[in-house]
């Protein structure tokens, strides 16, 4: 339905004349005009597609039809099924192609489903008074009062864990090596404030990136503590069996094939494509399917792009802020 909605859209822009300066433009091009198309791997995206498939909406549901009787194509042959089925548009918004693309990842932590010692922290799930949007205790009060939640496991290390509650997900090690599977279930209701812009309000030099924030907040645990309070929004996990992580679309997300939208703009299992860098400028044209979301991902051009989890992920993500640009894939009919 979003996606008809969005089109109407499109219809209602073209008739009004909206020129480039309009807040949010969709304009039909050629494939030929989509930078990396032909050299996409899309059989790599298939798990992606395939995943939104499963919780197809309606406008999706033909298209996915067709699709399940090419997943063992070859590359070129599903190339030409998507150029046949789907039609490109470049997303402007105030005559600009060229938006904000940063990433995210799976973080890792190390824990126990028991209290082991006292140093440990709860990692709650959902408290038993939970409304979603109602504005309750803040992350200082959370962390210093008992909180009437159950405890799903123990954290070892609280900058893991903030970081964990930054990304929404995690996998948590215990000693005996078991791994438990944490997903995102809510949060207490306050705005998030990003640990970057906090530590620069506080004079902190050299820290822009996640990787050198980690470092800064684990060499200084105690004024950690309090530069990590000032976001107050506090994230409630749940733990997941199987695979790991979900996204807001409630499919596995995929490794470079996943983004996080705002939704005010980009409904939910969207089909896209990416054109974009890492930071070390390797180029990132990619076929891409919305299944995310996230409290600082806010406008037309703006995209989360998942790298997976892993120290890597984490490295890479934590530096990526890049420009970027991307069509929206709308299927014909």
């Amino acid at each position: 339905m979003r996606l008809k909605v969005l089109l109407l859209c499109l219809f209602l822009s073209a008739c009004s004349g909206l020129n480039q300066g309009a807040r949010f433009r969709l304009t039909s091009v050629s494939w030929r005009e989509v930078p990396g198309w032909k050299q996409d791997n899309l059989r790599e995206a298939l798990p992606a597609v395939l995943r939104t498939c499963e919780r197809a909406p309606d406008d999706l549901i033909s298209f996915c039809q067709k699709l399940n009787r090419h997943i063992h194509d070859d590359n070129e042959t599903l190339r030409k099924f998507f150029e046949q089925n789907l039609t490109p548009y470049r997303v402007t918004s105030h005559g600009s192609s060229v938006g904000r693309i940063t990433g995210y990842y799976e973080a890792e932590m190390t824990g126990s489903r028991e209290r082991e010692n006292g140093a440990q922290i709860p990692v709650y799930g959902l408290p038993d008074d939970y409304e979603v949007g109602q504005k309750t205790d803040t992350r200082e009060e959370i962390e210093t009062q008992c909180l009437d939640a159950p405890v799903l496991a123990w954290a070892d290390d609280p900058v893991e864990l903030f970081i964990a509650q930054v990304q929404g997900s995690a996998r948590m090690t215990t000693p005996s090596g078991e791994v438990i599977h944490l997903g995102y279930a809510g949060n207490n209701g306050y705005p998030f404030t990003g640990i970057g812009s906090i530590l620069k309000k506080e004079g902190i030099q050299g820290v822009n990136s996640m990787p050198e924030i980690r470092q800064f907040l684990q060499e200084n645990p105690i004024e950690a503590i309090g530069y990590m309070r000032q976001n107050k929004r506090y994230i409630y996990f749940r733990e997941i069996q199987g695979e790991t992580p979900y996204g807001t679309a409630e499919v596995v997300l995929t490794p470079e094939r996943s983004v996080a939208v705002d939704t005010n703009y980009i409904p939910m299992h969207t089909l896209m494509f990416l054109s974009t860098t890492k930071p070390d400028k390797t180029p990132i044209q990619k076929m891409v399917v919305a299944q995310d979301t996230g409290s600082a991902i806010k406008g037309a051009i703006r995209a989360d792009y998942f790298f997976g989890h892993g120290e890597e992920a984490f490295q890479t993500a934590g530096q990526m802020n890049q420009a970027g640009s991307y069509y929206i894939l709308i299927p014909k009919g």
